[in-house]
Formats: structure tokens, sequence, C-alpha cells
């Protein structure tokens, strides 16, 4: 109800019929509202000359009392009745409901308090809405100048020219919109909080406008001046939001796709229509609207009530346009998204780098395989998204999985595009509360810092917590800083921290402190298979087998071999592994004692003939499945004392455990000396790698496992 502390303007207000309701939301807008009240009463004066009826609702959010105060103070000619409301609701959707709930005009206009208009707006609005042949249509001014802070010109055109693309990308309008109060019979602002990530009241519901038909005109010769300033609440969305709207109708798969279809079958030539769009883009429209004289006068009368409004800054200012430049944005891949992927919704999203051989992935998919077992329904959605010549663990995915390379796909994108895109494409083809499983990456950290507000809302967000990076400096072994960082960032956005052992967890939990709830240990799984005997006497012949890059430290093989073959002259060490493009095989091991075998395609694919035990040399790691599978063969491991490798390694009693030292020099006298111990009580050897067998059969076996990811899943309503 109207405040009863205010003045209004006398008329027979109950009697008269409303035209248009300009439903005007201030906050706290004391030093910029009295040129605000007075544009739009210019608009109401003018609108009476033309025998139209505008009423102002004038709805305080909030509002302090310097904001009130000027609003009493201000004489409002032109209007036809004046309608204060004080609410107390701290968002701009709800505010602008509860402000077209109190309207009684045929039209609602949406205003703010800090901007200005020109003076024919209303009568160009009205007369354009009442042109239109039927009910469904929204008009907007012509113009927008923006200033303050900065300066620039856009000019808005008709939905003719657009596309459900256009509205993915970005907001083709303006906030102010001019539309029928009936339609709000049917549709209301929503309310979006910030806390979820979405912003832009105005852009969602223009979304959903274009999805039910709705026509967008724009009102001829009309200037909406619209103030730039730091603490604005579009700045404040800026800073918060992840700069989207939420899902509708509209961005459903098949609906996106029906419209997509219906834009090209309405424009005919499509590649004209796309031809003519770049051509409007590329018009200077700050040159177009100050060749009007109408238009300099209304920028003169803006310039008279706002000293901010300066018309030569105006001048000089860049134009822009609603419709979008490229005519392959991000808006038109998401079609092609859509239709790569299906008409369907997945309760599974995986996020990924790639999908190649690795023991991350192994893990990951592991863990897949045993939720959809016990769940039978899972429909999995795989995303990577950095660059991959192939993807060779594509066939090791669930059935029915669906692998989406976002990357290669759509090469002409550049990241800040990609992730944008595949937001949206993840809000169009999942579950609310689907599952998200997401391996440390580039795109992976960037998709939640950007996006982890509407991540968090629509998903329940796994993260599997692999080894971070480290770096030597003043002669120590320094963790890097990666990992730790996005744990902070992240720590209240992800349910659940995966991780593969004890270790991770533990270092992670040190540095965080009071998490322990969010972080849970599932040991790897490794098959059972036949274990493999030791022969009665050793061969002198080791196997080391993994990724040749540089954390593995493929440069330690050569020198191990070279020290202990002092000892056992006939030593030779067989490499298995694809190298890295850094890594240049005959530097690292064409010498005594070293023989590269090339790359290898699972550890069953390795023949362990004449093969003694497993050495493994890498500066970090969590705990590596390379060291399951060949414990689970049966055979001894030597392996640095880093990471989860303790958990499994147990020295002397499941296998050869070499402290992790910073110089080389002494790091590989500790693994000649682990060999040493290896080779000097073969049968004690013999009966470590016994112990190391029966570890992973107990620990790591399918039941085991089972019991582990259902156990961790279901605690954590996952």
């Amino acid at each position: 109800m109207p405040n009863s502390t205010f003045k209004y303007p006398s008329g027979n207000y109950p009697m008269k019929k409303i035209d248009v309701s300009v439903v005007l939301n201030m906050h706290r807008e004391a030093l910029y509202l009295r040129p605000t009240l007075l544009s739009l009463a210019a608009c109401a004066m003018e609108a009476a000359r033309a025998g139209l009826s505008v009423e102002l609702v004038a709805v305080f959010d909030r509002a302090d009392d310097a904001t009130l105060q000027v609003f009493r103070d201000t004489p409002l000619e032109g209007f036809a009745y004046i309608r204060p409301i004080e609410i107390d609701v701290g968002s701009l959707g709800p505010a602008r409901n509860l402000g077209i709930e109190q309207a009684t005009g045929e039209y609602i206009w949406t205003a703010d308090g800090d901007d200005l208009v020109s003076s024919n707006a209303i009568v160009s609005l009205f007369e354009t809405a009442r042109g239109h042949a039927d009910d469904n249509v929204a008009i907007f001014v012509e113009y927008l100048v923006a200033f303050g802070e900065q300066f620039h010109v856009v000019r808005y055109f008709g939905s003719e020219w657009l596309t459900p693309a256009d509205f993915a990308y970005q907001h083709p309008f303006v906030s102010r919109i001019f539309i029928r109060r009936s339609v709000f019979e049917k549709l209301r602002y929503v309310d979006l909080k910030v806390t979820a990530g979405f912003a832009y009241e105005d852009w969602d519901l223009n979304a959903r406008l274009f999805e039910l038909g709705f026509n967008f005109k724009t009102a001829p010769n009309t200037v909406f001046f619209y103030r730039q300033r730091s603490n604005s609440l579009l700045r404040q969305a800026n800073a918060v939001s992840a700069k989207t709207i939420p899902h509708s109708t509209l961005f459903e798969p098949e609906r996106y796709c029906e419209q997509m279809d219906d834009a090209r079958r309405r424009n005919g030539d499509w590649p004209g229509f796309m031809r003519n769009r770049q051509e409007i883009f590329q018009r200077n429209f700050t040159r177009e609207l100050l060749a009007a004289e109408q238009m300099r006068g209304y920028i003169m009368d803006a310039a008279l009530l706002d000293p901010e409004v300066e018309p030569r800054r105006i001048e000089s200012a860049d134009s822009y346009c609603s419709i979008p430049w490229s005519s392959a944005h991000w808006g038109f891949q998401l079609e092609q998204a859509y239709r790569l992927i299906g008409n369907r919704k997945f309760d599974e999203v995986v996020v990924l780098p790639w999908l190649k051989p690795g023991g991350a992935e192994k893990y990951i998919l592991q863990i897949l395989d045993e939720l959809q077992a016990a769940e039978s329904t899972n429909r999995v959605l795989v995303l990577t998204g950095e660059a991959a010549s192939e993807h060779e663990w594509a066939s090791r995915l669930p059935e029915d999985a669906v692998l989406l390379d976002v990357f290669n796909f759509f090469p002409t994108l550049n990241d800040d595009d990609r992730d944008a895109m595949t937001l949206r494409l993840l809000l169009g083809v999942s579950e609310p509360g689907a599952r998200m499983h997401v391996k440390s990456s580039w795109f992976a950290h960037r998709l939640i810092d950007r996006y982890r507000s509407v991540l968090s809302s629509h998903f329940k967000i796994v993260y599997y917590r692999f080894a971070d990076g480290n770096y030597q400096w003043n002669g120590q072994r320094l963790r890097g800083a990666d990992g730790v960082g996005f744990l902070r960032r992240n720590l209240n956005e992800i349910d659940l921290f995966v991780t593969d052992c004890h270790a991770i967890l533990k270092s992670d939990l040190s540095r965080i402190g009071s998490y322990e709830r969010k972080f849970r240990t599932i040991y790897s799984k490794c098959e059972k298979r036949h274990r493999r005997q030791l022969a009665v006497k050793p061969t002198y012949r080791l196997l080391w087998a993994s990724r040749i890059s540089p954390e593995k430290r493929p440069e330690l093989v050569g020198k191990i071999a070279q020290a202990i073959r002092e000892n056992y002259p006939d030593f030779q060490i067989d490499v298995f592994g694809h190298l890295s493009l850094e890594m240049d095989g005959k530097v690292l091991f064409d010498m005594p004692g070293v023989k590269y075998r090339g790359g290898f395609d699972g550890f069953d694919a390795i023949s362990l003939e004449n093969i003694d035990g497993f050495l493994y040399t890498t500066a970090f790691d969590g705990l590596p499945n390379i060291l399951l599978e060949a414990m689970a063969a049966g055979l001894p491991v030597v392996a640095p004392d880093v990471g989860g490798i303790s958990e499994l390694v147990i020295d002397e009693e499941t296998g050869f455990l070499v402290p992790d030292l910073a110089d080389d020099e002494s790091l590989v006298s500790a693994y000649v000396t682990a060999l040493r111990h290896m080779y000097s009580n073969w049968e004690r050897t013999s009966a470590i790698a016994a112990n190391g067998y029966q570890l992973i059969h107990d620990r790591h076996g399918q039941d085991t496992f089972r019991k582990q990811v259902a156990t961790v899943f279901s605690s954590n309503s996952l």
C-alpha cells in the first residue's frame, strides 16, 4: 500500500484509466536520484500532452533516509498518480514484482534510480507497442548512452535480428522493458540470489519471453542514459556472480535446437542473414545518434539535468551493438554440442583434461563402474577440455556413456567462451543434483573457479585429489602451491574430496584445518591375478614402467644402473613407457645397463619373464596404480617415500622404500642401497613380495573396493 508519509498529486486517479505505470526501483541513490526523477517527470509531461495517463510506482527497497528525502523534495509534475512503497526485500527481482503488483496501468515500464531518459520515451514506447499486431510484444529504447566512469553508445535492434543462440551468449537488450501489465499475471522476475551464482533478472525474463514467442521491438528515436558507477547493482552482480542466468526452457536442448531450426527457416537465406548482422555490427552508432538534431537535443536535455552526461565525451565514445559480432559465437556452437550429445539427461558428469591411459583416469573410471553397477540407471557424460590427439581410453567408459571433447570439437573458441558454453551445456543436459566428478586440470580448475556458485547449486561436486607437484629450493623439496590454493578457494562449494591414499588427505588437512567430513580415502582397485613366483636365483634384471615425463625422474634410471653394476656387472633395467614431448629417449636410456623397450598399453602387456622386481622413480605421486599392478604380479617393489607410497611399500615388509632426498647423488645412492638389500637375501625378498601380494589382495580387491565406494558415496548423500 502507498506510504502515508508521501504527498501525492491531486487528480481523479480512482476514476481515471492509467495507460502506463512507471515502476521505479530505488535503494541508496540519493546523490543521483534528482536528475532521474526530473527526467521521468519530463517524460510524463510529454505523455500527458499526448493524452496518456501515467502513474509512478516508487519502490523503495531498504532505501536510506537520504534517498527518501530527495524523493519527497523533488517536484514530480505530469504524473496522474504517485504510489510510493517501502519494502524490505534486498533483491531486485522481487522488488520489481512488488511494484508491478501495485501498478494499475495497461503497460509497465521499469526504471532504476540513477538513470535518465529522453523526454519522448513514454510516448514512443506506447505508440510502438500499440502499433504491434498482437499483445506478445516487448519494447525497448533504441539507444543507450553510458556515461559517468565510462562512456559508450549502444543501439538495440528488434528480435527479427536475433536467435536463441544470442540470448545464450549475452543479453541483447537493456534492463528497462515496456510491456503489457497482463504479461506479469503469468511471468515474474526471478529472485536471483548471488550465492547461487546467477544474476541479471532482466536477461532471464527476456530469455523466457523470447521462448514464449514474444517479439522485441525498439521505440524510434529514444535514448536511455545509463550511469556507470563502481557501486551500482550491476557492478556488484558482475563482481560476485558467474555473469550468467539460470537454466530455463529456452535452453533445454531439444527446445533450443528446435528454435534454432525455426530461426533458419524464418530467415531463409541464413548466410545472407548472418552477413547482414555483421554489417549492422560494424556501423558507427555514436555517429548515427549524433547525426539527428532531435537526438542531440535529448543529449542536451540530459546534460542540463546532470553535468556528468558530457556531450563532448559522448561524441568520442565507442559504439557497440546488441547483435553479437561473431557469426560463430559460442551460443551457436552450443547447438552443435547439444546435437552431438543427443536429447538426454545425465546424472553423472565427468570433467577431465583428456581420456588417456593413466592412474588417475583409471581410478575415476573404476569408481564410475562401481556407481553404475550399484545404481544401474546412471547416465554418464564425459567432457574433456584440453588438447589431445586422441582419447585412447574412450573404450573403457561405462556402457552408453557419451564423450564430448569440447576442446577439439570447438577449436575456434577461446578458453573464456569455451568455459561459458560448457557451463550452459552442463545446466542443459544434466539432472539437478547430478554428480560431477572432477580431475585436476587447467580446464576443470577454470570452470570451478569461475562458476563455483552455479555448479555447486546444481551439482554434487566430487573432486579427486591426487598428488601436487613439487620443486627444490635451498636444498629442500617443497610442495607446489596450486593444489592447496585451489582447495582454499573452493572448499565450501565442493561436496566431497576423494583421495587414493591417506597421505594426501593428511597433508591437505594439516594445511586447511577442520574439513575432515569432506575428505575420504578410497584405495584403488587392483584386479586379482595369479601370483608369479620369483625365480630361485635372481637374474639381476629390473622393470621400470611409467609415463616418461620429467616428474617421473627417468634420468635417474641410467645413474642407478651404472652405480649398481659395480656390484652386479650384468644388471639391467628394462624401461617401458611413452615419451612425453620434452623427453629424449636416446639421451636418457642409451647407456650400459638400460634397455628402452618402447611404450606399453597396460601392465599386462609387459612380459615379466626373467624380471626380478620393479623399480619406480618419481618426484611426487599419490599411490601409483603401476605399483599396485607390480605387487599384484608378485614383484618386489623398490620405490621412493613420496606421497602415499609408504602406505603400500612398507620398508622390508611389503617392499623396499627409498628415502626422499633432494640431492640427486644421495638419492641414487639410496636406491642402490635398497637394491643391494633386495638382492642380498633373495629368500627374504621372496617373502616380502608375497606380503605385498597379500596386501593387494586384502586392501585393493574387488569386494573391499566396492564396500569403500558404497560407504563413501552413501555417507555423503552422493
